[in-house]
């Protein structure tokens, strides 16, 4: 059993002794107000007061990744999709998010999943595989702040580079800016187009008509120089 506390922490019981498996799961600053475990039992997923998402490994206890940061207001349930590839979360700022449970993901993953009958994407974006780059590999990172998933970020290598696997959390901070690996600034959002708002890791903001980013010819870094087409 996985409960959660106003005390900000996640316990795991023994159903059978009903006594406390390991020790308490901390991270969230603040109530956790829902949990529940992924359809084959290896992770937990949470949602907080302090207007978080967090993913746990059931067996270690340590939190997977970064937290989930979209929400404006408390969390107030959470649960995986039946494949666990999904997480659904809905909050007291009155939208439900659609989450990717898995930080890696390639461009041809999600080409494949806006074409499945069970896409979340599939009966609203009608757009083809041959619009979507591909030039990532199966080992890339998935960077997008849209629902469409022609709109990702086609080369993500040296936006990435010299980062370790958990640091590749894209974040909107109070100021408004986004910021990325190593606590870069990437860009600036002005206040009245900061929610709802996609991060990486939303697949789906409902109500939709929140502000999406197309990031497919974004240039950065060292090739910024592409910005401009001869």
């Amino acid at each position: 059993i996985v409960s959660g506390s106003r005390d900000g922490t996640i316990r795991l019981w023994d159903a059978e002794t009903r006594q406390p498996v390991g020790e308490p799961l901390k991270g969230h600053t603040d109530w956790v107000y829902s949990v529940s475990f992924s359809p084959d039992g290896t992770r937990i997923v949470s949602g907080s007061l302090d207007t978080t998402v967090r993913l746990w490994d059931a067996a270690t206890g340590e939190p997977i990744g970064q937290p989930l940061m979209g929400h404006t207001s408390s969390v107030t349930s959470v649960s995986f999709s039946p494949d666990g590839t999904h997480i659904v979360s809905c909050s007291f700022d009155g939208t439900v998010r659609l989450w990717y449970a898995t930080i890696r993901k390639s461009l041809q993953d999600h080409a494949e999943e806006d074409h499945s009958p069970s896409s979340p994407h599939g009966s609203w974006i009608p757009h083809p595989t041959a619009a979507i780059a591909t030039s990532n590999t199966a080992n890339d990172h998935f960077i997008s702040f849209s629902s469409n998933s022609a709109h990702a970020l086609c080369d993500t290598a040296e936006l990435l580079a010299g980062t370790s696997h958990d640091d590749h959390a894209f974040l909107l901070g109070a100021d408004g800016w986004v910021s990325g690996p190593n606590k870069q600034l990437l860009f600036w959002v002005p206040p009245g187009s900061r929610e709802p708002f996609y991060n990486s890791r939303t697949a789906l903001v409902i109500p939709r008509g929140g502000v999406e980013l197309d990031f497919s010819h974004m240039t950065h870094g060292t090739r910024w120089q592409r910005c401009r087409k001869e």
